[in-house]
């Protein structure tokens, strides 16, 4: 598979910057053979994003998803209504896990609903719920999905760990998974995102900070192939 730069804009970008930044990095990126650029924009962004990004080979995927399928849930966002517009789920982001109060059998209900609706879940897990989640998750979801280490605290979601501890972690996931691709998202930038993601057992990469400047980040995904 290609080498995946997700870029989470998390709730940084209204739409009137999200349509700027879009004009901006299209300018600016030409494609890169071997890898995957995916946005994962806020729910209120996708359309325009997707209408703005469907002739070029730049994926979406959305922030989050609900537990439930269309119905009486006031304030969700189903899934299925996703399909077409996106290609992934970005789901169990330490961020939700910790503000929003998501479990893990939210998680692994988020995750179902995503395949269900022909999404590729990416499950975020860390050290201390990397076992439980996906001991949680249907060997059939797991087999659709792409996991990813992000670290608990906000502190060293800004701060990369050292390459060893990333090389380590990603071997207990692809252990614990049965070899699903993994990704690793905390502190990457420019500095660092090409020697992360030439890490043996990692798939790609999760950029945060570094993915609202969009010239920053053309400089970051040009420089994994440098």
């Amino acid at each position: 598979m290609d080498t995946i730069i997700l870029a989470n804009w998390k709730a940084h970008l209204s739409p009137p910057r999200a349509a700027a930044w879009l004009d901006r990095f299209l300018a600016l990126h030409d494609g890169r053979a071997g890898l995957e650029v995916v946005l994962a924009v806020p729910t209120l962004c996708m359309e325009k994003a997707y209408h703005r990004l469907r002739e070029t080979e730049i994926a979406l995927a959305a922030q989050s998803v609900s537990p439930y399928p269309p119905g009486g849930y006031t304030g969700a966002t189903p899934a299925a209504w996703f399909a077409g517009l996106t290609t992934y789920a970005l789901l169990g982001h330490q961020e939700r896990r910790r503000y929003f109060h998501e479990d893990v059998p939210e998680v692994a209900a988020q995750v179902r609903e995503s395949v269900a609706a022909g999404l590729c879940p990416v499950i975020c897990v860390d050290h201390a719920s990397a076992a439980a989640q996906i001991a949680a998750l249907d060997s059939g979801d797991i087999e659709q999905s792409l996991f990813a280490y992000t670290p608990q605290d906000a502190v060293s979601l800004e701060k990369a760990r050292e390459l060893s501890e990333i090389s380590e972690l990603a071997g207990l996931l692809a252990d614990l998974t049965g070899g699903r691709p993994v990704l690793y998202g905390g502190g990457v930038d420019q500095g660092n995102a090409a020697a992360i993601a030439s890490l043996s057992g990692i798939s790609g990469i999760m950029v945060g900070r570094a993915s609202l400047d969009p010239d920053r980040f053309a400089a970051l995904v040009r420089s994994l192939v440098a």
